[in-house]
């Protein structure tokens, strides 16, 4: 399960997805609706931050 933590103004969202290309898409979605500090993390615990080329 690839997890996608970012902040917005009501605090800290936390989403999960099966696969990394549906969480990279959230995830470049949540910076599109103003959320900050968007990462995703996959079960390895590897990091991605830079999605929005990813998942375009």
């Amino acid at each position: 399960m690839f997890e996608i933590r970012g902040c917005d103004t009501a605090g800290v969202v936390t989403l999960k997805r099966s696969s990394l290309a549906a969480a990279l898409k959230k995830a470049k979605e949540l910076v599109e609706d103003g959320c900050w500090d968007v990462q995703v993390v996959d079960p390895g615990g590897q990091v991605y931050t830079s999605f929005e080329e990813q998942a375009a």
